[in-house]
């Protein structure tokens, strides 16, 4: 009786571990992505992404940590080294330092970025200028004047 729990526990670390097939170009492993939102400010950007986790797995990330879903969430956003101010069961904020190109007096170029799954919806949002696309993998690279005073 004592080998059942263990093998429970075996079976539900592997279904973890291992990352399933892709069933929707929105999914990767047991996390299902619904939209991002990409906030540009000066040099810096913070995502906003919303996802959800399937049902058999919540458990085991609120009982083994969130150590697994950061690095599933760091392959989805494609900035794998980033850092996370909040990560819970449906959602993450993400803060990218130095993204973007500073180019002197309030300038600033956001590079060309791609994700590592198609995203039902990115909303790329700076100080001028809204940009969204949908079902996409990638954004193109945009000009903007940041938030920063000229001293």
């Amino acid at each position: 009786m004592k080998l059942v729990p263990g093998i429970l526990c075996c079976c539900m670390l592997i279904m973890l571990i291992i990352p399933a097939g892709a069933v929707e170009s929105n999914q990767y492993s047991y996390i299902t992505v619904e939209d991002c939102t990409i906030h540009l400010n000066d040099e810096n950007a913070v995502i906003d992404l919303n996802y959800s986790i399937d049902e058999g797995i919540v458990l085991l990330v609120h009982l083994l940590g969130k150590s697994d879903l950061k690095k599933k969430l760091g392959v989805i956003s494609g900035y794998p080294d980033a850092r996370y101010q909040t990560i819970d069961m449906d959602h993450a904020t993400i803060l990218i330092s130095s993204v973007s190109q500073d180019y002197g007096e309030g300038s600033y170029w956001f590079p060309g970025h791609t994700f590592g799954i198609e995203m039902p919806g990115v909303t790329l949002i700076s100080p001028q200028v809204n940009r969204t696309y949908n079902a996409t993998r990638s954004v193109e690279g945009m000009g903007y004047f940041g938030t920063k005073s000229n001293e």
